[in-house]
């Protein structure tokens, strides 16, 4: 059974009832300061932030000033590496955590590590034993396997992952193991300065994504700005946002993700038991002159999901904007999608095809080149066509459709009388 702090759930609606227009990092909402429920623990130094982190009990704050904190000089409190860690392994929980950049700015407080191929900094945060724990406000980059790792395993769970930089890590950028369920990432930005590198780790093959959480559930990954996650030697980089091996109820809403492999992925092969997940309102762009190799922009597995909305545009570096795969993935819904590529259906899978566009110009949105897919006036075979759905009813900009049949757009964005923009994420 599920349970949420009052504190969690209060932090969480003031978020949610913040208006915002585009959807990226630099809209975040800001996160409330930790009221009085919290002891604050102010830390201006890397060695007081390892102390910090390695002191952590339930109901405390960790509060860090400006600066550039590197990871790789610290003398870390267990004597062995570089980790920052929130709760310990095979330690008794704790709960009620904050670890928070002082200024609100994510580029104003950063942790670095020793570099992607050196284990003196294997990790930027691992979670263990801990739960309603928020990070935010601050830039992981530079180290061995995981920005951010969440260790469901250790009963890690609970996690709010809010207006971060994570970027340029030797594996994935964020990841999840079994049973670290209920993480939300929202208003961050995931990326690979010159893409992802053939990691000593695994054998010196490109093995990352921005994103990974295997058999997790109720997975939220919002209004994030994901990009250039590809590999340097040119291979196949996993999917941006990878939620698979039997999780469930994942919700990948207003991200924008670009220059890149591959992008949402509930699941991966035959058999994983994935269940569910939406995937709605997300603007998807391809390079067109991409020399790595690149694969489909949405692909579901997973039983009973539903593709939502989405605006694709793949610039002719991949046949299908989006696949549904194997006979056993029953139940998937694909509808209102503006794609220039098919849908494809394969091995056996019999998805839900409604009100769907598969050749979507260029020429219809606002600024491809940057990945801003709203529409603009000539877009006139994607606007007013479709319906407003249950599972969708809002936009990229959390703006809410009209209702009532062919008065919605097709696509994440949707247009208004005087809200079509040609020049940036405005409307």
């Amino acid at each position: 059974m599920r349970t949420w702090s009052m504190a969690w759930m209060m932090l969480l609606a003031a978020v949610a009832a913040i208006p915002v227009d585009a959807r990226l990092p630099r809209d975040a909402p800001p996160l409330p300061p930790p009221d009085s429920s919290y002891a604050i623990v102010n830390v201006s130094t890397a060695q007081q932030l390892a102390d910090a982190c390695w002191n952590l009990a339930s109901g405390q704050a960790i509060v860090i000033a400006a600066g550039t904190y590197y990871l790789g000089s610290v003398s870390f409190p267990n004597g062995v590496d570089g980790r920052l860690t929130i709760g310990h392994f095979g330690a008794t929980p704790i709960s009620h955590i904050q670890v928070r950049g002082a200024t609100g700015d994510p580029s104003d407080v950063v942790l670095a590590g020793a570099g992607m191929t050196s284990q003196t900094v294997p990790f930027g945060f691992q979670i263990f034993t801990a739960s309603d724990v928020i990070v935010a406000d601050l830039s992981v980059r530079d180290v061995y396997f995981h920005d951010v790792a969440v260790q469901g395993d250790q009963g890690a769970h609970q996690v709010l992952l809010h207006h971060l930089r994570l970027y340029d890590a030797g594996e994935q950028l964020v990841k999840g193991v079994p049973n670290a369920n209920d993480v939300t990432v929202e208003y961050s930005e995931l990326f690979f300065s010159t893409g992802a590198i053939n990691t000593p780790a695994d054998g010196n093959i490109c093995y990352t994504n921005a994103i990974d959480g295997v058999g997790v559930a109720r997975w939220i990954v919002r209004d994030n700005l994901i990009h250039d996650v590809r590999c340097q030697d040119l291979t196949l980089a996993g999917p941006a946002v990878l939620l698979w091996q039997a999780s469930t109820d994942a919700l990948v809403e207003r991200n924008t993700i670009v220059s890149s492999s591959r992008g949402i992925s509930f699941g991966l092969g035959d058999g994983e038991n994935n269940s569910g997940g939406i995937a709605r309102n997300n603007f998807i762009r391809w390079d067109p002159a991409a020399t790595y190799a690149v694969d489909v922009p949405i692909y579901t597995v997973s039983a009973n999901s539903e593709l939502l909305n989405n605006t694709i545009l793949t610039s002719g570096k991949y046949p299908n904007a989006i696949e549904v795969r194997y006979a056993d993935t029953t139940g998937v819904t694909v509808r209102n999608n503006l794609l220039d590529a098919v849908i494809q259906p394969r091995d056996g899978s019999v998805p839900v095809l409604v009100d769907n566009l598969a050749n979507a110009q260029s020429a219809w949105f606002a600024n491809p080149a940057i990945g801003d897919l709203h529409l603009t006036a000539g877009a006139t075979l994607a606007i007013g066509h479709a319906t407003a759905l249950t599972d969708a009813p809002g936009d990229f900009d959390a703006q809410t459709r009209p209702p009532g049949t062919n008065q919605s757009d097709t696509g994440a964005d949707q247009t208004f009388p005087d809200g079509i923009f040609a020049d940036g994420f405005g409307g």
